[in-house]
């Protein structure tokens, strides 16, 4: 009989010490919870409105290219502007580096496009910002830009722009050497452009 009501007291002093624990703990608990599950949900809300984010910027980027914006470029500062998240900024700001009659307009474009942190955006605005320093003697610039690592699928036009670079700089041997390595990764598309380029430059002493 002892034994059991030892039990039960133990039972009963278990009891009242996760009574107590509770007391002392269960608000900092359910503040835990509570800011797990608002976590949960902000994630998702944070998901939505960058999809929501891409999809506007898609539909004004989209105004841009077929025409239709009322306002061209008060629609490419708003791309810059309010959706620098998404890459269409940056397609924005190349899309005016496009059409600019100020080279130095252009390559300000360019150069803000290039620093978009999507990767392979800002390869292909770098790639075109060293053409346009290259056009606008800035030559240095533009071998420091071309001087980076670029992928694979990048090489024939890599090479294409360090052939101009050679060119501007009267480097006629290593402009037909660069010409030849574009020529050789080049796509159909291109290759007879490269071809001109390279077959200008004749043959080598």
């Amino acid at each position: 009989m002892a034994d059991l009501m030892t039990g039960l007291k133990t039972d009963e002093e278990k009891a009242e010490e996760i009574k107590l624990w509770w007391k002392e703990n269960g608000n900092s608990i359910l503040a835990g919870v509570a800011l797990a599950v608002a976590g949960v949900f902000g994630w998702q809300q944070w998901q939505a409105y960058k999809v929501s984010q891409s999809e506007e910027a898609s539909g004004l980027f989209s105004q841009i290219t077929n025409g239709t914006a009322i306002d061209r470029a008060g629609t490419i500062k708003k791309l810059e502007n309010d959706y620098s998240a998404t890459p269409y900024a940056a397609f924005a700001s190349m899309e005016k580096a496009k059409t600019a009659k100020d080279n130095k307009v252009a390559i300000e474009a360019l150069r803000a496009a290039a620093e978009s942190k999507q990767i392979n955006v800002a390869r292909i605005a770098k790639l075109r910002l060293s053409r346009a320093l290259i056009a606008d003697g800035q030559l240095n610039k533009a071998a420091s830009l071309l001087k980076e690592k670029f992928p694979s699928a990048y090489t024939s036009l890599l090479e294409e722009l360090k052939g101009d670079l050679h060119l501007a700089k009267k480097e006629i041997d290593q402009a037909r050497q660069s010409y030849d390595r574009a020529i050789l990764s080049a796509g159909r598309d291109s290759v007879e452009f490269l071809k001109m380029k390279r077959n200008n430059l004749g043959e080598g002493a």
